[in-house]
């Protein structure tokens, strides 16, 4: 089975590409598994209390020579894989070839991932820094802060920060991984799988190696357009969902000047990287 991640800074569409990959009839793509924050790393603190544990019974019982080794970087490893590769297959059925999990914050973990999984492709998607600073306050809002979206709000600058500081840390973990592992991982552009569904589409499928026929393709697209899943044209906005507005650019509307150039002026390499304009 081939295993590949999805990941990217929080508010800039993953889950709308896990729907995407999920879509395909030979592609199961599950969500938040957040294997190594969740599981992996809280394991290896119980794997350590374990080893501890042996080694003070071999000294004080064994003389030194115990029954068992501890649980070396190797099985430990290969207990986690183990792990994932299950919870990746819960979900798969006779006609499933790639598996794969979404989490953002796999972009601080993608060595941790390509130690367990050298193979397993990288899926990353970036979105234009003041949009997804939109997307947080509205997530924000939505979770009962209701200061989140008054420009100069305390609230609202904090909100802003922390979206920044995410998003920095994201496309320069990624961008660190792909340059010594380049045939690994693919980057989509929000703004393009928005203006081209079908096209970025065979694209990501196409770097999967997954089937990538055109009448398949557009069907993707149809049912994982922002209309199919929230029931709205895009731009109708509804403050209490998920998919709040589902427009590219809504920056324009919703940052005031000293919030738009902050964010400029702290992303602005990285925004000419990825082709957002001012």
């Amino acid at each position: 089975m081939n295993v590949f991640f999805v990941c990217g800074a929080p508010k800039s569409g993953t889950t709308w590409l896990q729907r995407v990959l999920d879509a395909h009839p030979e592609v199961c793509c599950s969500g938040e598994g957040h294997f190594i924050s969740r599981f992996s790393i809280p394991a290896a603190k119980v794997v350590n209390d374990y080893n501890v544990a042996l080694s003070v019974e071999a000294r004080q019982v064994y003389e030194g020579r115990p029954y068992y080794d501890g649980v070396d970087q190797a099985e430990f490893d290969e207990i986690v894989r183990a792990f994932v590769l299950r919870r990746l297959g819960a979900r798969a059925d006779g006609q499933t070839r790639w598996i794969g999990d979404k989490t953002p914050s796999y972009t601080r973990y993608l060595g941790v991932l390509h130690r367990l999984f050298p193979a397993a492709k990288i899926i990353h998607i970036v979105r234009d820094p003041r949009d997804v600073a939109v997307s947080s306050m509205g997530h924000n809002r939505r979770a009962g802060f209701a200061e989140a979206f008054e420009p100069g709000a305390d609230q609202n600058r904090q909100v802003i920060a922390q979206a920044v500081k995410l998003w920095l840390e994201a496309v320069t973990a990624v961008d660190a991984f792909a340059r010594s592992h380049p045939s690994l991982v693919h980057e989509v552009i929000y703004r393009d799988l928005h203006a081209n569904p079908i096209g970025e589409a065979e694209r990501l499928f196409g770097f999967l190696g997954a089937p990538t026929d055109r009448v398949l393709m557009a069907q993707i697209a149809a049912a994982t357009s922002f209309e199919a899943l929230s029931g709205r044209p895009p731009g109708d906005e509804d403050p209490s969902s998920f998919l709040r507005k589902g427009v590219v650019g809504d920056w324009k509307a919703r940052l005031d000047a000293e919030a738009a150039a902050h964010i400029s002026e702290s992303c602005g390499e990285w925004m000419e990287r990825k082709r957002f304009a001012a």
